[in-house]
């Protein structure tokens, strides 16, 4: 999904005046990050599994909302922040009725080209990542046997 987004980016960035292109780039965009950013809500899961296993703690409330509220919200903060500071290098200023053709290009980096650069990293980021993936179903088996052993010494 990742893939499909950075396709759909690329074919904004390339699409020029036709609405229509520039559309189909944004449908295929929205459905690849959609669907790809979901995974982060999956993988909150995974981490809280892998420290149960590694520590014996089960921090399911903690990880939870470091990653789902925390997280977003630096990533929302610092994501903006970015992009005002290219747009400002730039000379973007919202204040202007006119933008001048660099301030204008800033913009298009920031819309298309900025999130193609960080959805290829967070592609490379979950290839590398599919290590601890396929870890996961050995961490569930022993923590299936840790859960069934605590039970049975709670039922004696």
């Amino acid at each position: 999904m990742l893939a499909l987004t950075m396709v759909g980016q690329i074919w904004m960035g390339l699409a020029g005046g036709n609405v229509t292109s520039a559309l189909i780039g944004w449908i295929l965009a929205c459905i690849g990050s959609g669907s790809a950013c979901t995974m982060f809500f999956a993988m909150v899961g995974d981490t809280v599994d892998f420290g149960e296993w590694k520590s014996g703690v089960r921090a399911n409330g903690l990880l939870t909302a470091m990653g789902a509220s925390f997280c977003i919200q630096m990533g929302s903060g610092f994501g903006s922040f970015i992009a005002a500071k290219i747009m400002a290098t730039f000379g973007f200023s919202a204040a202007k009725a006119t933008q001048s053709a660099a301030s204008m290009s800033s913009i298009s980096f920031t819309f298309i080209w900025i999130p193609v650069i960080i959805y290829a990293i967070s592609l490379v980021i979950m290839v590398a990542y599919r290590k601890w993936e396929r870890h996961e179903p050995i961490v569930t088996e022993e923590l299936a046997e840790r859960h069934a052993q605590t039970q049975e010494n709670a039922a004696e």
